[in-house]
């Protein structure tokens, strides 16, 4: 008796998208009896020949199932098993092979097989059946990732918008940070997206099916921020009536994201060091000792180094909360996004507000593109979204874009002078320095624009090398005996950038 689903196989064949097979042996007779039992199923069906075609064509994915040959011309199926699982790619792979030993079988479940088939076939419908199973579960696999996906889109509030090298660079730090639990600290100047990214931190990782809980530190008075970060019993202060989980007890096994984390009172700060360094907390007013389950990332938009330095922020805390730093560009450094974020609002603003204006003219594009914006992201976010709302027309024009945010014209003159090229910034930055009190010959110039500029260019690199005077050193394109004079003539302060 046949297992073929006639209603399985209508449903491939009626879809238009049926799902893809590959199947990869270097014996052309096992290809062709597969194949033809195959796409008699409703499957699109591709061949490889040998392991190094087959790691091509998986590569591609393209394909929801594979059937993997174990002993194929090149470094053999297990091998290529075994890099399909390590790069991740898409395919559920099933093993086949006439040699079939339980070595072969085991090692092959270890390194990722879905299911694992002997030749010869003595039943070709037991084979259709097992690429039957594995379409169904890679089916369910893709719905399940959409929808992941569409959670996430639902969820984090909003899209990380930008191709600049810098938000590569932002990009590239998510990736490494969602599949560990590690502490994260976001810095960046406001409307930069710092929760978007917590949350897409959050979403991407593990612990999406738990709660993304945000506290911002500077709204909540400073009596009750202790109570809402840990909890209280009752009757543990006047008006406490009743037992309240704190945001760290509501977060449970998800991320607990501490935004403008500089405005925590100093008293507050050696109890959030306790918990981060002992796992663990206590509610107001009770003896029980709580375990923290929750991911934890905090964000600022102050120097915390030069509030450390002020006694107005511990460093030990400072450092528990920097084990991973991210550092949000702001948007006059990624200059390069402003089109592409521009075109994402005036889209938001048309399906999500029923905003007439579905395009921008040349030269609203010209005066977004000019302006500084001290607002960032979120200025930038408010602006288009109004013009698309007021325009008259379908086109958000020129005279549509009002940059009125206090000191709007200082900030595009500032924009202006910073736009040239760096020659022509710093030629228009010392040109001042010729002009000397009394008509005096200006002096020693060239030593005075070297010390000006070698310092903040050392400094940065060591803050973005993460105190790694090596990696430092390659930024700069010095060696290290150079670069550890530099820091010693300019009195730089290691400390402020402790070592990786």
């Amino acid at each position: 008796m046949g297992v073929t689903d006639p209603n399985f196989v209508e449903r491939l064949k009626d879809s238009g998208n049926s799902a893809a097979v590959l199947i990869a042996d270097d014996d052309p007779a096992i290809r062709l009896v597969l194949r033809h039992r195959l796409e008699a199923d409703g499957y699109r069906v591709e061949e490889a020949i040998d392991s190094g075609a087959a790691l091509a064509a998986l590569r591609t994915n393209r394909f929801d199932v594979a059937l993997l040959d174990i002993i194929m011309p090149g470094s053999g199926g297990l091998e290529v098993l075994s890099t399909a699982h390590a790069e991740a790619l898409r395919s559920l792979i099933i093993v086949i092979t006439a040699a079939s030993t339980m070595n072969n079988a085991v090692e092959a479940m270890k390194r990722g097989a879905h299911d694992y088939l002997t030749k010869p076939f003595a039943n070709l419908d037991l084979v259709a059946a097992a690429v039957k199973r594995a379409v169904e579960v890679a089916s369910q696999a893709a719905d399940l990732d959409r929808l992941k996906d569409e959670v996430n889109r639902q969820l984090v509030g909003g899209e990380i918008i930008g191709r600049s090298p810098a938000m590569q660079e932002v990009y590239k730090l998510i990736g490494r940070v969602v599949t560990n639990d590690a502490t994260v600290l976001l810095s960046g100047e406001s409307g930069t997206g710092k929760e978007l990214v917590a949350r897409a931190i959050h979403f991407k990782s593990a612990r999406w099916r738990s709660p993304f809980v945000a506290v911002n530190c500077s709204a909540i008075p400073q009596g009750l921020l202790e109570s809402e970060l840990f909890g209280h019993e009752r009757g543990s202060f006047t008006g406490a009536t009743e037992r309240r989980a704190g945001k760290f007890e509501m977060a449970d096994q998800g991320t607990i994201f501490l935004d403008e984390i500089g405005d925590l009172p100093i008293e507050l700060q050696p109890k959030l060091l306790r918990v981060l360094q002992e796992r663990e907390f206590n509610r107001v007013g009770s003896v029980e000792t709580l375990k923290l389950k929750a991911r934890v990332i905090a964000a600022t938009n102050q120097d915390l180094e030069t509030l450390v330095a002020a006694r107005k922020f511990r460093e030990d805390l400072y450092f528990r909360l920097r084990v991973i730093p991210i550092q949000m560009p702001a948007l006059r450094e990624r200059r390069e996004d402003i089109a592409e974020l521009t075109d994402y609002f005036v889209g938001k603003a048309s399906q999500e507000m029923g905003a007439r204006a579905t395009t921008i003219s040349p030269e609203a594009r010209a005066k977004l593109a000019s302006y500084n914006w001290p607002g960032n992201v979120r200025e930038l976010e408010n602006n288009v979204m109004r013009a698309a709302l007021l325009a008259p027309g379908s086109t958000i024009r020129g005279e549509d874009i009002e940059l009125t945010r206090p000191g709007a014209a200082a900030a595009s003159n500032s924009s202006a002078s910073d736009s040239g090229t760096l020659s022509e910034i710093i030629s228009g930055r010392i040109a001042t320095w010729f002009d000397a009190p009394g008509g005096e010959e200006p002096r020693d110039l060239y030593h005075r624009l070297v010390a000006e500029i070698e310092r903040p260019l050392v400094e940065l690199a060591l803050k973005r090398s993460g105190g790694n005077q090596v990696r430092a050193a390659r930024m700069l394109g010095l060696n290290r005996n150079t670069l550890r004079k530099k820091i010693t003539d300019h009195k730089i302060i290691l400390t402020k950038y402790p070592a990786e």
